[in-house]
């Protein structure tokens, strides 16, 4: 199973944020509507002098700035984030946003356990507060492309082998290191050429591409999804992407729940291969 779409062509609403927002708009790309179980994402919009009131999830929370300038009140502190910037918030942790600019600030979000719960977890509160035991409420970090380690076959997860990935480069953003416990958020680049041939997950992926295009097989479809489009995969569901233009392909890609400590991939080519053996 998977969903896709096209941000610019996705509807938006304050949604569960009406009357305690101004300016502000969260059109969302995959959640409990297209089909996920674990996990919502969403591209948020504020407009100049927007506001989100302070308030706290029962989920954890990571959003990457895509462009403009948003201000994050967070335990004490007052971050102000630009493009590339990235965040994760720690469930329970109150946070409260702004946009003093002049132009509207866009960033895309991830949230995991999905929202929308028969509990009530998003809440929104007067006081700045945390849960007990919590040393590190958030963790905020900037992405450059540079930061990309060279394109190759060996991107450092557990059972992607050579002849499976070709002209990648990875770098997880979010994740067991960075504190969180429930998904992961990520960087992915592909050099021309750059592939990775047909496999599931036992968990679910979510893809958002910032630049280039990239030919995406989903389930036996074919698409061409290039910067702006967004696509879901559902556990069990087969992809493969090539970068069959001369430029660089770029997105942002959600793992949830976070992946085993092996096989966190089935590739069918290498099953074939078994079977053959």
């Amino acid at each position: 199973m998977n969903h896709r779409g096209r941000v610019s062509e996705t509807t938006g609403s304050a949604g569960s944020y009406a009357g305690h927002s101004g300016g502000y708009l969260r059109r969302m790309l995959f959640g409990r509507a297209t089909g996920s179980p674990h996990q919502e994402a969403v591209v948020a919009e504020l407009a100049p002098g927007g506001t989100v009131a302070r308030h706290l999830h029962a989920f954890e929370e990571a959003f990457y700035v895509l462009e403009g300038e948003v201000v994050l009140e967070i335990a004490g502190a007052r971050e102000a984030l630009v493009e590339g910037d990235y965040v994760f918030v720690e469930r329970g942790v109150s946070h409260a946003l702004r946009n003093d600019a002049a132009e509207s600030v866009r960033w895309f979000e991830v949230s995991a356990p999905q929202p929308g719960a028969a509990l009530e977890d998003t809440v929104f509160v007067d006081d700045d507060r945390r849960p007990d035991g919590v040393e590190t409420p958030y963790r905020r970090a900037h992405f450059d492309a540079s930061d990309l380690p060279e394109p190759s076959s060996a991107i450092g997860l557990a059972g992607f082998g050579a002849a499976n990935v070709g002209g990648a480069a990875l770098r997880i953003l979010v994740g067991p290191d960075t504190g969180a416990s429930q998904l992961n958020l990520m960087v992915v680049q592909y050099a021309p050429e750059g592939f990775i041939t047909p496999h599931d997950h036992a968990f679910e992926e979510g893809f958002f591409f910032l630049t280039g295009e990239v030919e995406a097989e989903l389930d036996g479809e074919t698409h061409a999804l290039r910067a702006g489009d967004y696509f879901w995969s559902g556990v069990g569901s087969m992809h493969a992407l090539t970068n069959r233009s001369n430029d660089t392909v770029r997105w942002l890609e959600t793992q949830v729940p976070q992946p085993p400590s092996r096989h966190q991939a089935r590739f069918v080519a290498d099953w074939e291969r078994y079977l053959e053996s």
